[in-house]
């Protein structure tokens, strides 16, 4: 039993961890995709939630069931051929923007607490996140196994230290945030698909870590739920701070630091812990497109692309999330719904994984045939 929780909760982790960013841990996303909407806020988290919960749980339940291994052998059958490249396109536009500006952000936070050089801090991120990626997916998963039990730890506690410690009464202010939409609803939307992006190619590569379809499927639906949270805990504690944090870049470290130094210190470990995290789950997944399509030795690829993120990590933390995620949530809304028609257009198991062998079978003898006729 206990075995089995471990794995569900490791699972879980992993795919908590593609989403739980330095957007996320520094409440940015939080205030500018659902803060915005007062008590709107508040739905449209529990909307993201069970969004969040349904794509864990029909992507790993289908990584199981069909054996898939990587993210073209769900990509293309779930989409078609043309779509299928325009999605590859995006995703790997997306995930080089976000392992740029996280190795940035945590470059910056390195520089200003080590009094470093930028650069020099960037170059020490983006080697860290070079030897990770050497290790394939299995450093992916020890690092977020570890890791993202912190960040939730982190995120809750701090959260609700701040709103125990904090007297007022919510959504009795005046004064606006920066909305990214018009409305709760689709600014939810937004927000589940971009992050949809990098955590359905890391969950497709998964398969060795699913014991079972129960830890497939629960391991989705856990992550959902916590992810749903935590943005609770943080959107709160956001209300009660509001206007004073509303041009914050780093809303909860201005929070934080309104208590303690030393607190504020403490959660500066943890942002840099969720850009890191961000960074890797990003990178590897462009490491993986990137190999995938050129015969060339993956660490000679992995090299380059951590050299050229370098150069390129210049844009701001707050920009990034005002403009270049809305963006990328436009483009990524159609898997989203990809995703969701398939719970209630599923089909059976056995049947998806019988079709699959009959698919093989009929390529196998075709091939066969062909070279048979030559």
């Amino acid at each position: 039993m206990l075995g089995e929780f471990k794995n569900i909760f490791k699972v879980a982790c992993i795919y908590m961890a593609t989403i739980i960013g330095a957007g996320f841990a520094s409440g940015q996303e939080i205030m500018q995709f659902f803060s915005s909407y007062y008590e709107g806020g508040f739905y449209g988290i529990i909307f993201a939630g069970i969004l969040f919960s349904i794509i864990g749980y029909v992507v790993l339940d289908k990584v199981y069931c069909e054996r898939i291994r990587n993210y073209e052998e769900f990509l293309f059958p779930t989409v078609g051929w043309f779509l299928g490249w325009v999605m590859e396109i995006l995703v790997t536009m997306f995930m080089i923007s976000v392992f740029c500006i996280m190795i940035a952000g945590a470059g910056g936070i390195i520089s200003d607490k080590l009094c470093i050089p930028y650069y020099f801090a960037v170059l020490i991120v983006a080697l860290l996140c070079a030897l990770v990626f050497f290790t394939e997916i299995k450093g992916i998963v020890n690092i977020s196994s570890v890791i993202t039990p912190i960040l939730i730890l982190g995120i809750l506690g701090f959260g609700l230290y701040i709103i125990i410690s904090k007297e007022m009464a919510v959504f009795n202010f005046s004064g606006t945030i920066s909305k990214v939409t018009d409305n709760w609803f689709f600014s939810s939307l937004l927000y589940v698909s971009y992050n949809s992006i990098t955590s359905v190619v890391v969950m497709c590569n998964l398969l060795p870590y699913l014991k079972d379809r129960k830890t497939a499927a629960l391991g989705g639906i856990f992550g959902g739920v916590m992810l749903c949270l935590m943005a609770i805990v943080i959107n709160f504690a956001i209300y009660l701070f509001y206007p004073h944090i509303a041009t914050e870049d780093l809303p909860v470290m201005g929070m934080v630091d309104s208590y303690s130094v030393v607190l504020g210190n403490v959660y500066t470990v943890i942002l840099l812990l969720a850009m890191f995290v961000s960074a890797l789950t990003a990178g590897f997944g462009f490491v993986e497109r990137i190999s995938s399509k050129i015969s060339i030795n993956k660490k000679i690829v992995i090299l380059v692309i951590c050299a050229m993120s370098i150069p390129l990590s210049t844009v701001g933390f707050s920009g990034l999330i005002s403009t270049i995620y809305p963006i990328f949530g436009y483009m990524g809304m159609f898997m989203v719904f990809v995703i969701v028609i398939q719970l209630f257009t599923k089909v059976p198991a056995y049947v998806r994984v019988e079709e699959k062998k009959r698919s093989y079978i009929k390529l196998r003898d075709k091939k066969k045939w062909k070279s048979k006729a030559s």
